[in-house]
């Protein structure tokens, strides 16, 4: 068994030995594999890329995060549309939830109301249309609840789409503010190009 694993591990080491002298440094090298003629155009992509990454830290200090919106959004609905600059959706979506919580709340009182006089009533009469009365206002109170539901549904769906656009507005806008200009507000200053 010890010769097994010796053997073996003999063998691995002598892979990686040959590995390590087969290594090209000329191919790795070459710049001429990432489209790179000359040191100038190598000069210019690496430029071109630190001004793309000071482009996304901008925009990493101003894009919402997808996360935060959707947990607002599901603590109260409408917060997350507030966060992305869409105040008008953000109030119909809260002052449509608050009305169907508040619709359910209201029959569901309302049916309570006629259950508690269901509970003390004691002529057959009066449990029979207590009863037939405490049923109406509980399914309204339902349908209510599940229409409340269906607008918190549409709010998480809704501020997962308003945070992509306004993501891709800041995007856009950000780009638009720095093409071109020889004044640059960065991360790092204020940035004078000649």
């Amino acid at each position: 068994m010890k010769r097994l694993i010796l053997m073996i591990t003999m063998l691995l080491l002598a892979v990686f030995a040959r590995a390590q002298i087969e290594f090209d440094i000329t191919a790795f090298s070459d710049t001429t594999k990432y489209g790179w003629a000359n040191y100038d155009e190598r000069s210019d992509y690496r430029t071109d890329l630190l001004d793309r990454q000071k482009l996304l830290h901008l925009y990493e200090l101003e894009a919402q995060s997808l996360n935060a919106n959707i947990l607002k959004s599901a603590l109260v609905p409408g917060w997350g549309q507030f966060s992305t600059k869409q105040p008008i959706k953000a109030e119909i979506i809260l002052g449509l939830e608050i009305v169907a919580v508040g619709t359910s709340l209201f029959f569901y009182d309302r049916s309570m109301n006629y259950y508690r006089k269901y509970e003390n009533a004691t002529q057959i009469n009066d449990i029979y249309n207590y009863y037939k009365k405490a049923q109406a206002p509980y399914q309204y109170s339902i349908i209510s609840l599940g229409l409340g539901f269906i607008v918190w549904v549409y709010n998480i769906y809704d501020v997962v789409q308003s945070t992509e656009t306004y993501n891709a507005e800041i995007w856009r806008d950000i780009q638009e503010r720095h093409k071109g200009s020889n004044l640059q507000i960065g991360p790092d200053g204020i940035e004078l190009r000649f």
